[in-house]
């Protein structure tokens, strides 16, 4: 009986390589275009120009609040200074609106502009027919930012025939909030994909718009009040915002994902947000900290003119000191995001967050509970310098925080959900102290239950700041900066 022996070869390894891993055959994803340094000046002053017209404007509706509540006005008909019970709440939801609007409609926008861009630049877009062409071309980023400048134009133009609360929510409040929201997003979402080391300090910068805006418009809009009135006033912004806002919207970037070819042609942002993703904790706590954080940061603003006025000061010494505020706020939000570069954004996050809640229970409480004037207005402005310097923290932080936290690729999705909880947020924070602001009688003491709110709101920001910092470290491994 024979026996039939099979010859197995073996591959010899290569002395040496046992430890060595295998290659790794994932695709990676396609790298970004080099960015020059005259494009990054441009994106940083157009974006910075858009927060100004934006968010600078809603910074200071608290001066059209005052406004509208004051025996002066020619706007509203009945004066809601005759009437029994003052609509401070609903006048306050004006700008909360239009505030909240601004933010949440990135979860609209951004969807939309990431399927323009897609199918403007690619080459390979399926359409067969020619109208469909035809349209594919007109709708371009600059489509958008330009419809925002035009509805804003309209908004505020129609607000100036209002006589009543429900017509300026709807001019005032709703579509200016809608217009703004298509001319800041197109801007704000691309802009972080065009930094990278100094993503926080450039962000601060941009952010810092905000502050520079209300800084200067604050002031204007309290002259023109008193000079020409509320109706004459909202014409003249329509007008400055049509003439400013014009050139800005031409100048919109494009994302940088537009040019970065794959086999299916330029590759696409990616604007929602998974179901895997909402799960994460960090995730979950970073929506939790935009909730309340909204909430809380716009109360002092849109209290400052008329606690001021509460103190026994004029309505314009309330508009400068709203002014002052957003100097300080203007300058600490590049500071803080300089900060955040060198130690940590997630730490300096944290701490501003902090201070700021500690500020509102330190001074503005204990102004609103003192027995004397001139201790009260010393707490008051010692609450504003330091608020100030500590609240745009947040603003400066959270955009590179994300893109940190999620990678840059996720930062449009994660950014427009959680700015439309922010817009929530908004709608949420201001009418609710409208409605806790007591009544003309007890004085100063009318606004202790804002003070105690607005504490609680920006307390539950930093705890829940606190939450994406042990999960992402979790996850990530400890480091001291982060």
């Amino acid at each position: 009986m024979t026996t039939q022996t099979q010859t197995v070869q073996l591959a010899v390894r290569p002395a040496g390589s046992e430890n060595e891993p295998e290659p790794d055959s994932t695709p990676k994803p396609p790298a970004l275009p080099p960015i020059s340094r005259k494009k990054q000046a441009a994106v940083l002053s157009s974006a910075f120009v858009t927060i100004a017209l934006t968010i600078g404007y809603n910074q200071t509706y608290g001066v059209f609040q005052e406004y509208y509540l004051s025996s002066s006005q020619d706007v509203l008909v009945p004066s809601p200074f005759q009437q029994v019970s003052s609509p401070t709440a609903l006048l306050a939801f004006v700008g909360t609106l239009c505030y909240g609007l601004t933010w949440a409609g990135g979860i609209l926008v951004n969807p939309m502009i990431s399927r323009i861009e897609y199918g403007s630049w690619a080459s390979t877009t399926p359409s067969t027919r020619p109208w469909r062409r035809r349209i594919s071309r007109l709708m371009t980023p600059k489509t958008v930012t330009i419809s925002g400048v035009l509805i804003v134009f309209l908004g505020f133009l129609l607000a100036s025939f209002s006589n009543a609360i429900w017509e300026l929510l709807l001019t005032q409040g709703l579509m200016v909030g809608l217009g703004m929201s298509l001319l800041y997003f197109p801007f704000l979402a691309p802009a972080p994909e065009y930094f990278a080391k100094h993503r926080a300090t450039a962000m601060g910068f941009i952010l810092a718009g905000g502050g520079t805006g209300g800084v200067i418009f604050s002031p204007v809009i309290r002259v023109l009040l008193s000079s020409v009135g509320g109706r004459w006033t909202l014409r003249i912004w329509a007008l400055f915002n049509l003439l400013a806002g014009l050139p800005v919207a031409w100048a919109v970037p494009r994302s940088r994902y537009a040019t970065v070819s794959t086999a299916q042609g330029p590759e696409r942002r990616n604007t929602h947000v998974s179901r895997a993703l909402a799960a994460r904790p960090t995730f979950i706590f970073s929506v939790g900290a935009a909730f309340f954080q909204a909430a809380g940061a716009q109360l002092p603003l849109a209290f400052i003119p008329s606690y001021t006025v509460c103190l026994g000061f004029t309505s314009g010494k309330g508009a400068s000191l709203l002014a002052v505020s957003n100097v300080i706020n203007a300058v600490f939000r590049v500071l803080t995001g300089y900060a955040g570069d060198r130690f940590g954004r997630q730490n300096t996050l944290i701490l501003t967050l902090f201070i700021a809640a500690i500020s509102v229970f330190a001074f503005w409480l204990s102004s609103a509970l003192s027995n004397s004037a001139s201790s009260a207005f010393s707490l008051w402005l010692a609450f504003i310098v330091l608020y100030s310097i500590s609240a745009g923290g947040y603003y400066s932080l959270f955009p590179a925080l994300i893109a940190e936290v999620f990678g840059i690729r996720q930062y449009a999705a994660v950014n427009a959900f959680i700015l439309l909880v922010r817009g929530f947020g908004t709608l949420f924070g201001s009418p609710v102290g409208g409605q806790l602001l007591g009544g003309a009688d007890e004085g100063a003491r009318a606004y202790a239950n804002i003070s105690y709110w607005d504490g609680g709101l920006l307390l539950g920001a930093t705890i829940c700041c606190i939450g994406v910092r042990w999960f992402d470290a979790k996850g990530k491994g400890w480091k001291w900066i982060a």
